[in-house]
C-alpha cells in the first residue's frame, strides 16, 4: 500500500458491522465496558442532567 505524505490509506467497509460500531453511542458503551471511571462520570452526568431538568421543571412550575 502506498502512503501518500505519511497518511496510511483509508479502507473502505460495506460492513453493516461497522456501520454499526461507528454510531457514537455503541462506541460510549464499548469504552464504558472498559472503563471504571468513564462509567461513573457518565453516570454522575446522567444524574445531574436529570437533577438540572427536574429543577428546571419545578421551577417553571411555581410561576
Amino acid at each position: 500500500m502506498v502512503q501518500k505524505r505519511g497518511k496510511p490509506q483509508l479502507k473502505e467497509s460495506d460492513d453493516n458491522l461497522d456501520l454499526l460500531r461507528m454510531q457514537t453511542e455503541v462506541a460510549l458503551i464499548d469504552s464504558m465496558t472498559k472503563s471504571k471511571t468513564l462509567t461513573i462520570m457518565v453516570i454522575v452526568s446522567v444524574l445531574a442532567f436529570s437533577g438540572f431538568a427536574y429543577f428546571l421543571y419545578r421551577m417553571a412550575g411555581m410561576q
